[in-house]
Formats: structure tokens, C-alpha cells, sequence
């Protein structure tokens, strides 16, 4: 069989890869007398030592959306061109059965090819100075690609797996019982170092997926709307979905699942809920801040953005990650899950992703307006308040959750 051999800006390393089941690829196509068809697919007996105590347990880069972890459960894919790092590490205590995600993309013509890779491994301890090296034992890639749906998965073949290098020096890590957990380091890949931070899944924060579930979670509350199911949280006496709605029509971010389908404020009587679940009133979200301890303002219909205390009890309804501004303020500790998706247009590209969260409540103003709630992040102010959106000739395009009393 014929491997592939490519640069890996994110693995560190050079690395290359038998493809068993992409026999429709062009550039996995089969070779003859390939001496790499006779090498094992796992390696046995890497060095494997127990690690601290507090680095045990599941890590994402800070700068992420969340654990790579749910994308490869969910078929899905999280990353982007670029030096940004994305990886996820599953530290076991004992060394045995870790694991480590990664992904990078790259052009090749007009194809843009999306790899997300799992190896699983040993952890190799050591003091003076502190290291902890991951050491790849068996691994698999999925290829995702412009040029075709869904991805094509493949073994990593054994000479890649001896040569994949991944090494943290003094790596520390934060105990917090109701705080969010950090892993600090340096990372060498083989030539230079660089910092790195990890953020421990479920320290603090409560870890949503990327995107609804085609099956029901295994753990927790969840309502089925059309073919997908979505977690859902009680916060005061009502019961939120915590991702938005993904189902058809409108726009879509297929790199983005967390945003959900972005839809006309006229479609909305399209989508078909449950009994009991409805669109969010602009009552139901003032319930939903006040119950935070967030003082509102009921006459300008805002929170205080320049209040310290305002902004931080805010930040427990913000996602913990996909925010411009690294206050550390959102902490998604209430479940609510807010992403800042801003809002899509058919023409135009319009500023506010990544500080902008926006979403459908079901009323108009007193002109027939569409009605939005805001959680709107600025350098200095962070607030949630509510606001019109014009229909106009090219009308705004918004994400949308749903509510049901409990």
C-alpha cells in the first residue's frame, strides 16, 4: 500500500500514514511490495510511569471551543489553518491508556483537507527537572475534505507511531474545587519551546458538546427536537436547551456546530418543539439573569457593563470558551452555554463573532421589530440586554434556544 507523507505543523513531527479504508482517494491509492504493510500497528512496552494526582484527567487547549474529545465522538471537527494549537490530552493516573487529539488543516489545490488525529499511549513521568512524554502506542486519522461528506478513517501505521514526539517540560496544574483548573507548561517540539495552557474538563465549568447529539447523552436532562437531541439544564423554575437550535433551514457554520442554524425571526413558526417548550420570552430571559444575582436595569432593559461584579456574575451564563476577551470572567457555571455567534446575513459579512452572542426571543416592538436578547462583550464593558433587528431587504439571520417551565 501506498503511504502518505506530509507535514504536521501541530504533531510536531513528520509523519506517515497507511489509509486501509479510503480506497476512492486518489492520494491513498494502493502500491506494491510496500515494506510498511509488514509493520505491527502497535507499538508494545513504552516506558509508563504513574503522574501527580492533579494532572490526571482531560485537558484542552485554552484557546479551543472545547474537548476534541466530543468532536471525534460526534463525527464532527474543530480547527483552522494557522499556528493556533488544537488538542486535547486524556492523562490517566497510572500512565496506561492515555490519550491525545489533535487536528490541522491544509490546502492541497483546491481541496482543503481537514486531519484530526487520536493516539493513544503511555505517560512517562520524571522530576528534576519535570517532564511528562506522551508515548504513542496505536493511533487512527480521519480525513475530513471539501471534496466529499462526512470523513474517511484510517490506522497509523507503527514507524509513525515510534517517531511522534510529544513532550511537556515543568508542566503545573491548579487544584480548584469551583474554579476552572489550568495545566501549564512548555511544549517542545523537537527544536524550540513555546507556553502552553490546558483547560481541565469539568473544573468549574460544565462541559456541553459541540453540537447536538444524534443519539440522547448518556448523562443528564435533554429534549428531542426533530431528528436531534439537546441537553438541557434547569436554571430558577426554568428548563433551557444549552446549545441552539441545529436543525434545517437558514445558515450554517459546518466548522462551528456550537453556533446552530441561524434563521430568519419568519421561520421561526417553522421549527416544531415538544409539548410544553416554546421560544424564549423576553421575561424568560430576564428570569434567566436575575437569577444569576445580576442586577437589570427594567427601564433601559440592561445589565450594568461597566459593574465588576455585574460583568463576573454574567460570565456564569458565557460558554468558558469561543470569547474574544480573556477576562476569565465566563465560566459557564449556571449550564447556559452562551456562544458568541453573532448573527449571518445572505450577502454580507457582518463584525461580532466572538463577541456578540445573540438570540431570538419570540415578541416584537411596538414597529413589528424582532425582538433579540444580547450578551455583548466590548474591550471595556460586558452586558446583556435587548434589541431590535429590522427586517429590511437582507434580514438578519439568528441563532435561537428554547424554554419550558419546570
Amino acid at each position: 500500500m501506498k503511504t502518505i507523507a506530509k507535514p504536521l505543523l501541530l504533531l510536531l513531527t513528520s509523519l506517515t500514514f497507511f489509509a486501509s479504508s479510503c480506497k476512492d482517494d486518489p492520494a491513498v491509492e494502493p502500491a506494491p511490495n510496500d515494506p510498511t504493510m509488514e509493520e505491527p500497528a502497535v507499538i508494545p512496552n513504552t516506558p509508563v510511569t504513574p503522574i501527580p494526582e492533579e494532572m490526571a484527567g482531560t485537558w484542552y487547549a485554552d484557546l479551543n471551543e472545547g474537548p476534541l474529545t466530543l468532536n471525534w465522538e460526534q463525527g464532527t471537527f474543530q480547527g483552522e489553518q494557522g499556528f493556533k494549537e488544537f488538542r486535547t490530552m486524556v492523562f490517566t493516573a497510572d500512565g496506561k491508556n492515555a490519550v491525545e487529539y489533535t487536528t490541522e488543516v491544509m490546502n492541497s489545490g483546491d481541496e482543503v483537507k481537514r486531519y484530526f488525529y487520536k493516539l493513544t499511549g503511555t505517560l512517562e513521568y520524571k522530576t528534576n527537572p519535570g517532564t511528562l512524554r506522551f508515548h504513542a502506542q496505536s493511533g487512527k486519522m480521519r480525513v475530513f475534505s471539501n471534496k466529499y461528506s462526512g470523513y474517511k478513517e484510517s490506522s497509523i501505521i507503527a514507524k509513525d507511531l515510534k517517531s511522534y514526539f510529544s513532550l511537556l517540560i515543568d508542566p503545573e496544574a491548579t487544584t480548584f474545587t469551583s474554579a476552572t483548573n489550568y495545566l501549564d507548561a512548555k511544549r517542545n517540539d523537537g527544536g524550540n519551546q513555546y507556553s502552553v495552557r490546558y483547560r481541565k474538563v469539568g473544573s468549574g465549568t460544565t462541559p456541553t458538546p459541540s453540537g447536538p447529539l444524534s443519539q440522547p447523552p448518556a448523562t443528564g436532562t435533554y429534549v428531542k427536537i426533530g431528528n436531534l437531541y439537546y441537553p438541557t439544564v434547569t436554571i430558577g423554575d426554568l428548563e433551557w436547551t444549552t446549545m441552539n437550535y441545529a436543525g434545517p433551514g437558514g445558515i450554517k457554520d459546518s466548522d462551528k456546530p456550537q453556533y446552530g442554524t441561524f434563521l430568519k425571526f419568519a421561520d421561526l413558526g417553522n421549527i416544531q418543539v415538544p409539548a410544553g417548550w416554546r421560544i424564549p420570552t423576553k421575561q424568560d430571559y430576564v428570569k434567566l439573569i436575575k437569577s444569576q444575582g445580576i442586577p437589570y436595569d427594567e427601564y433601559l432593559e440592561s445589565t450594568d457593563g461597566e459593574d465588576l461584579q455585574s460583568k463576573r456574575l454574567l460570565g456564569q451564563l458565557m460558554a468558558s470558551t469561543g470569547w474574544l476577551k480573556q477576562d476569565g470572567y465566563a465560566n459557564n457555571k449556571s449550564g447556559f452555554n452562551a456562544v458568541p455567534g453573532n448573527l449571518r446575513v445572505t450577502s454580507g459579512n457582518p463584525h461580532g463573532e466572538g463577541s456578540n452572542c445573540l438570540l431570538w426571543t419570540s415578541e416584537r416592538q411596538a414597529d413589528d421589530t424582532p425582538v433579540a436578547f444580547k450578551i455583548i462583550q466590548l474591550p471595556s464593558d460586558t452586558y446583556a440586554r435587548f434589541g431590535g433587528y429590522p427586517v429590511g431587504y437582507n434580514p438578519p439571520h439568528l441563532p435561537v434556544r428554547f424554554v419550558k417551565n419546570k
